[in-house]
């Protein structure tokens, strides 16, 4: 579990850092592997705690180009904000809300920790690419990664469609 001890604190602003095995925290998809490792800073004022984070964890992917297996690193900037109010929190408890209507969550005065585990999967989640391709082909076109099979090269095309290269279409 990743989270931050509040229990106790003064005001002011305070760095954290925090590391977990992948395994450790649950639903995170299998492209993940290592370590997660969360950075960030908490600013307490009164009962409200603002959390600036960077996560950032390993993935294995197959490249979509070339199907040849990568490793990336996913680094997610994300912040969060909280409310320690117990009467708050009593009242949201029987519907499971547990954020207030402008997104800040909301715990118990009593809580000793601020659980970010939640918030550090959907961020790493969203931080995977739709495209995975490897790095050694991101800046290639095509006919650089397969020249065989470019338009210029590939003699056997050319004689089959070399009609329809003729054609002009007007516009």
């Amino acid at each position: 579990m990743l989270q931050v001890r509040v229990h106790g604190i003064q005001d002011g602003k305070f760095n954290f850092e925090l590391e977990e095995p992948v395994k450790t925290l649950a639903d995170l998809p299998e492209e993940f592997i290592g370590n997660i490792q969360v950075k960030g800073s908490l600013t307490k004022i009164g009962k409200r705690y603002s959390l600036i984070c960077n996560a950032t964890c390993t993935a294995r992917f197959v490249c979509d180009i070339s199907l040849e297996e990568f490793e990336e690193e996913i680094t997610v900037d994300f912040e969060l904000n909280v409310i320690a109010n117990s009467e708050l929190y009593y009242l949201n408890a029987e519907s499971d809300i547990k954020e207030n209507e402008s997104g800040d969550l909301i715990i118990h005065e009593d809580d000793q920790y601020i659980d970010l585990s939640d918030f550090v999967r959907q961020e790493l989640i969203l931080g995977i690419p739709m495209k995975k391709v490897s790095p050694k082909y991101r800046d290639k076109d095509f006919e650089e990664i397969y020249p065989e099979f470019s338009v210029n090269n590939n003699q056997e095309f050319n004689e089959q469609w070399s009609a329809l290269m003729k054609l002009k279409v007007k516009s």
